[in-house]
């Protein structure tokens, strides 16, 4: 893996100057304006996201820039987790709809997950420190294996309840292609979002019976799924051998 590693870096290090401005210049002007609207609004971006009401106002007076200014917050949310997730997710669909709040969320949540992975394998633990605690990284090591690290990757996103902050910096330093990790994850978020979707979805059409249906299989799921990712980690720790990748350990 450490190899791999190192063949990824010298990939990333032989692009240009300019390879790297067209990549990044288009998501950090995204990011940008996202921070500058936290910056400006600060803790009422806070509260106008955790009450479904105020945030679909909210959106329905930007107009057209509506959608684009939720991916551009979910997109940051991704990366900098400056608001909690749950919360954005139910706006989305109280705000766009079932679908609509997923896709958005998808589109958001998939862009946060490419900067993670760039600018992760570009600086290393450099850029990786700054958001993740090492030793929490380290949790993540059952998946070094290759050959299991695919479908245990779909199962930890699919899986409600499972840890999944922190993960996209450690699967940085596996040998996974960013192309893989947003196919996988696009299909194994589906889930857990769409269920929040739903929920916000009810709670705008009044159906609250359908609403409290769906948030209490969504944490029943979630504590169940929080038991089956124990039992995944400790089935694989006792049968993986392999060391810690020294990419993560600083």
């Amino acid at each position: 893996m450490k190899r791999t590693f190192q063949t990824v870096n010298e990939k990333l290090h032989a692009m240009t100057r300019r390879q790297w401005v067209l990549l990044l210049l288009p998501v950090a002007v995204l990011l940008g304006t996202t921070a500058i609207l936290y910056a400006v609004f600060g803790r009422k971006l806070l509260v106008v996201i955790e009450d479904p009401q105020t945030f679909k106002a909210w959106i329905d007076s930007l107009g057209a820039w509506g959608e684009a200014a939720f991916v551009g917050i979910r997109t940051a949310q991704t990366v900098f987790k400056f608001i909690p997730a749950e919360p954005l997710e139910v706006g989305s669909g109280y705000a766009f709809g079932i679908w609509g709040g997923l896709f958005l969320c998808m589109l958001g949540t998939e862009l946060g997950s490419a900067v993670i992975l760039l600018l992760s394998q570009k600086y290393g633990m450099r850029f990786v420190s700054r958001f993740a605690d090492s030793e929490k990284l380290k949790e993540f090591s059952f998946l070094q294996d290759n050959r299991k690290l695919r479908p245990l990757l779909f199962l930890i996103y699919f899986i409600p309840g499972a840890p999944k902050d922190l993960l996209t910096y450690f699967v940085a330093f596996t040998d996974i292609r960013l192309w893989e990790y947003l196919l996988i994850t696009a299909v194994a978020r589906v889930p857990s979002i769409i269920t929040s979707t739903m929920c916000g979805a009810y709670f705008g059409e009044k159906n609250y019976l359908a609403a409290v249906l769906v948030y209490g299989a969504t944490l029943l799921l979630s504590g169940l799924g929080v038991i089956v990712y124990r039992r995944i980690v400790r089935s694989t720790a006792e049968t993986d051998e392999t060391p810690v990748p020294p990419a993560v350990e600083v």
